[in-house]
This record gives structure tokens, sequence and C-alpha cells, in this order.
């Protein structure tokens, strides 16, 4: 099969829909099939993969880091023409996306689309001299235009799934966790040996975007009194964002320099390392849709305190694989000196945590996914759209 992947977020911008696609990428290639990406030009970056194309793009003072694809390629559409493409799967709904969905409806190819984010809760982005209802309503608006307009629709979680049929999608919508990769055969030991974190240190590590929405800044001001519990607790917080240089120096201000670490991006392999190395995993955002890191740290054996809000809570079974808490600091101090005084509990939670190894596994995951796309190729000039059991 033929598949041409389109989407805003690719590398080397790394969040959980550009590593979602990479491991998707990689196990359908590893299966014989011929995978396609478009997305947008980042300056001075080398593919390391001959089929991926990159979309012209511009940059923005709103995001200096992640270009924006101009939705016209005539020299790209003439090759796309010839390749023979038997499915094209977006994983954006805006520029690179709207690209991906023009050209499939052009072409009569299967049009399949996986709506990762709510796109909501980033309005923030927006300059504050445009009115937010105007933009909120046209939001929803494209967005149900657009995933009506694809022969199958999957989400990474029921949150996702409940905001689309919220915004009027009548199409069935399949919710598909992102798979999982492979950890590296590596002891808690090791891994910190390797990153140069003491033994005896009481870790907590947060891996994600540096950003307003992702709510870190509770984590710092929890720290303080988690450090008061458990005097060799420490803070990790691992990711780029935009927001980085402003939680450095809140954490400066709030003279938490000796208890958090700040390590800006790293590569992905190292970010296992860090899970694998880590004792509690600390989640404080409410606006995920998923939340692919928290099932990244339960497959590491990490016991998760998740924020109660968003898709994140579907991730971490309530007293099974971790704890969900209210989005405050308050909330975060008890649950995480709560664990850290009972072993014996907080040891069930990693044991069933593990566990995600095998539900979430690379090749159960593609799967399905694949099941989505030969029901997609079925329905082609069909207005139903498909689904496959949960």
């Amino acid at each position: 099969m033929k598949v041409a992947i389109f989407s805003e977020s690719y590398l080397p911008y790394l969040n959980g829909v550009s590593v979602s696609i990479r491991i998707l990428h990689e196990e359908l290639t590893r299966r014989g099939h011929e995978v396609w990406i478009y997305a947008p030009h980042y300056r001075g970056y080398q593919d390391p993969y001959p089929t991926v194309r990159r979309l012209p793009s511009v940059y923005t003072p709103f995001e200096p880091d992640y270009p924006i694809a101009l939705p016209f390629a005539p020299a790209l559409w003439r090759e796309f023409r010839t390749l023979g493409i038997d499915v094209v799967h977006t994983h954006t709904p805006f520029f690179t996306g709207i690209v991906g969905a023009r050209w499939a409806r052009r072409l009569r190819i299967p049009l399949v689309s996986t709506y990762h984010t709510l796109y909501e809760e980033y309005l923030h982005y927006v300059p504050r001299v445009v009115p937010r209802a105007p933009v909120r309503r046209l939001l929803r608006w494209h967005l149900r235009r657009y995933y009506e307009g694809a022969n199958a629709v999957m989400t990474p979680s029921d949150i996702g799934a409940e905001v689309l049929r919220k915004y009027g999608v009548r199409k069935p919508i399949t919710p598909i966790r992102n798979p999982v990769l492979p950890f590296p055969e590596v002891s808690k030991a090791e891994a910190r040996a390797r990153l140069g974190i003491p033994e005896d240190v009481w870790m907590l590590l947060y891996v994600g975007r540096m950003a307003p929405e992702k709510n870190v800044s509770v984590l710092l001001e929890a720290m303080p009194h988690i450090v008061r519990g458990c005097p060799n607790a420490r803070l990790w917080l691992v990711g780029p964002g935009p927001a980085l240089e402003s939680l450095r120096a809140e954490a400066e201000a709030r003279q938490l320099t000796a208890w958090v670490q700040f390590t800006g991006a790293v590569p992905r392999d190292e970010v296992s390392l860090y899970l694998l190395a880590a004792d509690l995993f600390v989640f404080p955002s409410v606006t995920e849709s998923q939340g692919l890191v928290l099932d990244e740290a339960q497959a590491a054996g990490l016991p998760c305190i998740v924020a109660n809000g968003g898709g994140a809570p579907e991730a971490v079974d309530y007293g099974q694989t971790g704890l969900v808490v209210k989005p405050t600091p308050e909330a975060f101090v008890e649950a995480v000196l709560y664990l850290t005084r009972h072993e014996a509990e907080r040891e069930a939670l990693r044991q069933r945590a593990i566990r995600k190894r095998e539900t979430l596994s690379v090749p159960a995951v593609v799967d399905r996914i694949l099941q989505i796309y030969e029901s997609a190729r079925q329905t082609v000039g069909s207005p139903a759209a498909v689904s496959i059991s949960k």
C-alpha cells in the first residue's frame, strides 16, 4: 500500500503528533508499505528519508520555531499525481492537512484523518487584538466541515471524539491510542548513571512542551512544599517550548534552582533514559487530547500523577496506574508525598503501568490503523464513514 501522510507537526519539531507519525512511518515501512510524508519546511534541516516532501513555509513571530506551510505547491502536486497513492492520512486540519484533503479529493483517494489536538485550548496563541468569540466559532465550523469530509476519522482518546461530536461531526469516530516505542534494555541505575543523576535523589519528571497551556507553573509552586516533606525530591522538566525561558526565570525567582532542572530539547533516545531513571511522573496539563507521554511513562514503569482535565485522565486508570488530582499545587504536593511514603502501593502502580507495553505496542496499534485504511478504501464514493470496534 502507498500511504501519504500530511501534518503540520513533524520532525525536527518534537511533540506527541510528530513522534506518533515517526512511529507509524517506520512501522509501515518495516511491513513493506511505501510512505510519503508532507510537512512544512524547516530552515537548515535535512530529512533522513527520501520520501519526505517539504511544502514552502513561512515563519511567524507568534511561534518562531513552528513554520506554517503555504497551501500552494504546484511542483509537489505534479509529482503527487504520479505516485499512485492508495490512502491519504492527515494529522492536522489546517494548512498542510487542507492540502492533503484537497489533493485526495481531486484524485478520489480515500481520506483518513486523525484529530490529535483540542484546538480550543490553544486560542491564547491568537493575537490579543483578534476577538476570541468569532475565532472560536470559525474554528468549530472549520473542524466540523473538515472532519465531515473525511472517509474515516480517528482520535487518540474518547475526549477527542466527544469534542468532535459536540462540534457536529456526525460520522463514526474511532478512538485509537497512539503506540509506545520499546524501551532500551537499561536499568534505572544505568539510566541515572548516563544522565548524571545521583542514586539517592527522589526524581520527579515532567516531559513535554514548555508552554502556557501545559500548566508547568503548578509544579514549580508545589516544589518547596514537596521538598519539605521529602528532602531528596528533585524535579526534572524535559522539553523545549515558547515558555522555557519564562519558566526558568520563575524558578529562579522562587529560588528553586537547587531543586529543579530544565533540560530544554533532548534527543528522543535520551527522553527514554529520563523515563527509565525517574521515580514518579507528574503531569499538570489539562489541555491534552491524549497525552502520549503518559502512555510512555507508564510503559517505562512510572506511576503517574495527572491533572483532572482534558484527555490526560483517560491515560491513567485511577488507582491502577496512577492518581488523578485537581490541577492545583496543593493537590500535586499531597499526591507526590503520599506515593513517596507508601512503597507497596507505588510498586503496585508501577507493575500495572508496565502492561501498557503490550496493549500499546507499535504492531498492535498499527494493525488497527491499517484496518481503518482498508475500510476507507472500500468507501470511496460513498457518504458513509467507517469505523472499527474499539
